[in-house]
Order: C-alpha cells, then sequence, then structure tokens
C-alpha cells in the first residue's frame, strides 16, 4: 500500500513540451498524482504518486502527459507549512526563509520551522542552530496542524487532538543531522546563510528543504549544505537526503569529514513517575538501526497543560555511510561520513504511544523495524516498456 513512486521528466524537457499536465491510470482505474517542480524553476520535474503493490509484485501503470493543465480532485493526505508571526496574528504562508547565520529569527517563524504532516506522523525542522527535528503525535489518523499548528490547546486535547511529544534539548532528538567534532555531536554555528524551502506541498508528497551556506570548520573547511525531507500520504517516516559542496580550498580534506544522526534515549533523566511505566529502551546497532522507546514531558515548560507521552523513535542508515557507532548518557548515534559526491541519505521514522492504531510498547516497536528497514532499502522500481 502506497508505495511511492516517482517518474523523472529530462526527457520530456529535450522533446520541446513544457509538461503541464498528466494522468496516471492502472487497469484503465485512475490513480491520484501530481506534478513537482524540484529545483524552483517553474516546470515540471517530476511525476509522483502511490502504487498500491505488495511486495516482489509487479504492476504496469500507464503515465500520460499533457501541455494543458489536468484538473483532478484530490483530498489533500499531506500538509506542508512555512509562516511568519505577524502583528495581525495571521501568520502569513511563505515559500522560502532566508537569513544571515549570527541573526536569531526563531521566534519569528511560527511553528519555529518549516512543518510537514501525514495522516500518521507530524514533523518540523527548527530554524535555529539546531535544526533539530521535533515530534508530533496523534490519536487518530487524519490531518490536524492547520487546526493545531503544533500549539495544541487544552480544549484540543480534551477533543482527542494530537500534540507535541517530544522535548529535545541538547539531544540529537529524533534524526537530526548534526556536526561532528572532537568525539561528540556539535550544532551549526558557524554558518553564513541559513535557509529553509517548501519545493513541493502534495496532495500526496511533500518535500521540503533544510539548506546552510558557507558552513565553516575549525579545520578552514568551508561548504554548503542542503538537506532535503520527503513525506508521503499513507506514511509515518521521513526520508532525509544530504548534498554537500565544499568550497576549492577544503575539497582536498573533504574525505575526512564526518557528521552524526541517531535518536535521544527518551525518558534517560526523568523519575519514574514521570515514565509512567515506559522504561527507557533502545540500541544503536552497526547494521544501520538505531532506536529507542522512553516516556516524558514534551515541553518542561508546559507541564501543567501537556503530560508526559511516551513515544518510539528510529533512524536506518545505509551500512556504507557508517564510520562508527556511539552511545552515551542521552543518545544512541551514527558517525557518517558522506559518499565521493558527497552525499548521504538515510531514513527517520517514529510512533507515539497515543496512537489509536499504532505501537504501545517498546517490544512492539522495536519487533517492527526489521521490516521498516527492509522497506526503505527495497524502493519500487520503476521500469519504462520495453
Amino acid at each position: 500500500m502506497d508505495e511511492p513512486v516517482v517518474v523523472k521528466l529530462p526527457h520530456v524537457k529535450k522533446a520541446g513540451f513544457e509538461v503541464k499536465g498528466a494522468r496516471v491510470t492502472c487497469d484503465g482505474v485512475v490513480v491520484p498524482c501530481q506534478l513537482d517542480d524540484m529545483d524552483g524553476d517553474l516546470r515540471a520535474d517530476e511525476v509522483f504518486f502511490l502504487a498500491d503493490m505488495k511486495g516482489k509484485e509487479t504492476k504496469t501503470y500507464e503515465v500520460k502527459l499533457s501541455a494543458e493543465e489536468t484538473k483532478t480532485e484530490v483530498a489533500p493526505r499531506i500538509y506542508t507549512a512555512l509562516q511568519l508571526r505577524d502583528k495581525q496574528d495571521k501568520h502569513p504562508d511563505v515559500l522560502r526563509v532566508e537569513a544571515p547565520g549570527g541573526s536569531f529569527v526563531f521566534n519569528d517563524i511560527y511553528m519555529h520551522g518549516i512543518t510537514m504532516e501525514s495522516e500518521l506522523t507530524g514533523y518540523r525542522i527548527y530554524f535555529d542552530h539546531r535544526q533539530n527535528i521535533d515530534l508530533y503525535g496523534k490519536k487518530y489518523r487524519r490531518i490536524e496542524l492547520p487546526e493545531t499548528q503544533f500549539y495544541t490547546s487544552e480544549e484540543q486535547l480534551k477533543e482527542g487532538y494530537g500534540v507535541d511529544v517530544l522535548w529535545a534539548g541538547n539531544a540529537i532528538g529524533c534524526g537530526s543531522l548534526k556536526d561532528w567534532k572532537n568525539g561528540q555531536l556539535e550544532n551549526w554555528t558557524n554558518v553564513g546563510v541559513r535557509g529553509q524551502r517548501i519545493v513541493t506541498t502534495g496532495p500526496l508528497r511533500t518535500v521540503v528543504e533544510v539548506y546552510d551556506l558557507g558552513v565553516k570548520d575549525e579545520e578552514g573547511l568551508m561548504y554548503d549544505m542542503h538537506q532535503r525531507y520527503s513525506l508521503y500520504a499513507g506514511h509515518r517516516d521521513l526520508r532525509v537526503d544530504v548534498k554537500f559542496k565544499p568550497s576549492l580550498q577544503g575539497k582536498s580534506s573533504w574525505g575526512k569529514k564526518l557528521f552524526c544522526t541517531g535518536v535521544q534515549k527518551v525518558g534517560a533523566t526523568t523519575d519514574e513517575a514521570t515514565r509512567k511505566g515506559h522504561e527507557p529502551e533502545g540500541y544503536v546497532k552497526k547494521d544501520g538501526l538505531a532506536a529507542s522507546w522512553g516516556c516524558d514531558y514534551p515541553d518542561m515548560g508546559k507541564k501543567q497543560v501537556w503530560a508526559p507521552e511516551a513515544i518510539g523513535m528510529a533512524v536506518y542508515v545505509p551500512q556504507e555511510y557508517i564510520s562508527d557507532t556511539k552511545e552515551d548518557d542521552l543518545n544512541y548515534l551514527f558517525v557518517v561520513m558522506p559518499d565521493k559526491e558527497p552525499s548521504l541519505h538515510y531514513f527517520v521514522t517514529f510512533c507515539a504511544d497515543k496512537e489509536e492504531r499504532g505501537y504501545h510498547t517498546a517490544k512492539e516497536w522495536f519487533a517492527s523495524l526489521d521490516d521498516w528497514r527492509d522497506g526503505v532499502s527495497h524502493p519500487v522500481k520503476v521500469e519504462a516498456p520495453k
């Protein structure tokens, strides 16, 4: 179910007509799809749709492209937002925010950063030196962030709405990418320009980009970093694709550059009463899986409003990127090295105990992760007819 399929369109551009519409069918049945502009030139680069497929199954989908816009009503299954704070409290939507690295605009961005939501889960990425991935857990499978905006009221909680379920503090959070220096994780403090932008908004997938230009290393290395996060309808997980562009003077030492990601130990610093029977558990393995389960307050400043939340988190990193595994008081970590491009990719997922249809113990959560890793490791293969 809901297997993501991407059809790239460079050959159509060369043919000399601009794609403005697309129609996908399977056995004569129309399959919802979307056209996406991935490079910001206001022209379609990809057709995206979700395939109803099982393991080892083969299906034939017909994709018809048109120079005319195709109007197909598709109920949105994805929500994406990047909004500003304003005196009228209207929170205008924008597609991009960019600021000097030394400025502090964290409180000028509503929800404190770019947000994404599928029916199962919600995420936001902070617009500051941490760039932490924060989590929104839900009881019901539906889109909620247009109403709660990550700041669920007491009334909404009583009505069954979800809520922010993670307090990262100084930890890695859930799959955040950090610098790795002197044997420990570091935030992105020495940056020329920070930016976030919405690449595509749905209705079936969203792709957002977090970028840092002119990142300076204490050893004189300078580079640009672009992180893309893809969230698909019907999925709880994110795909993370990172590309780096070293400056000319730094290329010779780039092969030694290390970063890190992983999951924090939720509830590791709390007492038994806060944990509510959910003892912190977790691991990091050289096969690429790091996972944790625990319970803690999602907002230390609003304990009277938001109760402790039990959650499970996981990160899968393909083995070719793993330089080392580490564990400290707060985190299970992968130390990662980009490939020769240089780039890397990995996957992030989580569950909330509050989900009506989800995982409610560490045992259940950990048991699900091998299948999840296998699924993201073997995506749908797309082949043109011979």
